[in-house]
């Protein structure tokens, strides 16, 4: 094999575990979310390309709806829609759009953010997470800050 050769394999071997794990996912562990909201760990993104994903255990819960907002840095208010699309949100609990995350067993899927590319965007960006069952909602809050992916 030749120098130039060998060099492109390992740049290959590299660049392609960056590109299948560039999907952040909050924790390893699923996370508890609460009836008095959970303060989650921040997480650092690469502001050209951001991807999110939280999966949140729900021990006996049984979620209706789900949700995720965010408030911006500028002021904006936001709520993520359950096709994927951010949209201006009141901040009433009444106006929040069902996300239908996806549930295996205890473990509720929710998708923040795909392959964003927020650049122009200021941060922090405060993310809430939550669902809500018949009797109550629970939440948890996390920060999206600038850094490398």
């Amino acid at each position: 094999m030749n120098r130039g050769r060998g060099w492109r394999y390992i740049s290959l071997f590299c660049i392609i575990p960056a590109i299948l794990f560039s999907t952040k996912t909050l924790l390893a562990e699923p996370v508890n979310l609460t009836e008095l909201g959970v303060i989650l760990p921040s997480i650092a993104v690469n502001a050209e390309n951001v991807s999110v994903d939280l999966t949140v255990n729900v021990e006996n819960d049984e979620p209706s709806t789900t949700f995720v907002t965010a408030h911006t840095a500028s002021g904006s208010v936001l709520q993520r829609n359950n096709l994927g699309y951010w949209m201006p949100w009141s901040g009433k609990l009444d106006e929040l759009i069902n996300n239908f995350s996806t549930r295996t067993g205890n473990e509720l899927f929710i998708k923040i953010l795909k392959e964003e590319n927020m650049s122009n965007e200021m941060f922090p960006i405060r993310i809430t997470v939550g669902y809500e069952t018949s009797s109550r909602l629970k939440f948890g809050v996390f920060e999206l800050i600038k850094g490398q992916n």
